[in-house]
């Protein structure tokens, strides 16, 4: 009686052993599938819609950079629909110029985010949340000029604007925005920030700007960006005008919107289509 009690005493212990054996491998099993589905291995940049400003995000595998943070905390909505929900840390964030509309998201997301590096042009300008960022952040805020790069996988990142040897500030600080080139698996991206026709003149000497597949477009597509000459020089396959619906500046201007169409080029608008992603 006692061994017989003894031996399915051993075989109760094998059988729980294996069932929690089993589950425990299709807990692994799901957790490999849907970490590999949420594993952005493609690269991609994605024009986010947070209303009237600009929040850009170009990822591959869990590499994110993130260019502008947009007014408010809608980049904490729209950035959580396009990166791995298990990914918390963002290797680098990109302020092209500190207005509100491109600086204020950037804070938010500062306090949920792990952020390895800022990249930013130092610049003279009073406004409380740029005084916070330089204040807090010093140890990972990186000053940056045209002539500064770096890679990852399929993804090359340039600064064009400002240039280094341009010690006076200018008055419009829209034109002292960053301007970025990115060359993504053969594709060429230009990022304007909010510059206007003033730095447009002086980019015309950058021989790789004829021949743009993606522009985004300077200035939230005013009327004081995106010139003629610039157009014929750069030669858009696209266009991103990156507003908010109804917004006090009526940005998108119509001019703008005039020269593209009459030059066929392809816009989108992000307050008419929402969030617009590229992948390459």
């Amino acid at each position: 009686m006692n061994s017989t009690i003894t031996i399915l005493k051993v075989i109760r212990k094998i059988l729980i052993n294996n069932i929690l054996s089993f589950f425990f491998f299709i807990f692994a099993l799901v957790f490999v599938v849907v970490l590999k589905k949420n594993i952005v291995t493609e690269s991609q940049i994605i024009f986010l819609d947070v209303g009237q400003g600009d929040a850009i995000l170009i990822q591959q595998d869990n590499y994110q950079i993130l260019v502008d943070g947009g007014p408010d905390d809608s980049i904490m909505y729209e950035l959580a629909k396009f990166m791995p929900w298990f990914d918390k840390k963002i290797e680098k964030l990109v302020l092209t110029h500190p207005h509100d509309d491109h600086i204020l998201g950037l804070l938010i997301l500062l306090r949920k985010y792990e952020i390895k590096e800022i990249l930013y042009s130092k610049v003279k300008y009073p406004n409380l949340a740029y005084d916070y960022l330089k204040n807090n952040y010093q140890e990972i805020l990186h000053d940056v000029k045209a002539g500064y790069s770096f890679s990852y996988n399929d993804i090359f990142f340039s600064v064009l604007y400002p240039f280094d040897r341009e010690y006076k500030q200018e008055e419009n600080l829209n034109n002292e925005s960053l301007v970025i080139f990115l060359h993504i698996n053969g594709y060429k991206i230009l990022l304007m920030g909010d510059a206007e026709v003033g730095v447009e003149e002086r980019l015309l000497d950058y021989n790789i700007l004829n021949g743009i597949d993606i522009l985004k477009v300077g200035h939230h597509c005013s009327r004081s960006s995106t010139s003629e000459k610039f157009l014929s020089f750069t030669q858009p396959e696209v266009a991103i005008c990156m507003c908010g619906e109804g917004n006090r500046f009526g940005h998108p201007h119509y001019e703008t919107l005039k020269k593209l169409k009459e030059r066929n080029v392809q816009y989108f608008i992000t307050s008419h289509e929402g969030n617009i992603k590229f992948s390459f």
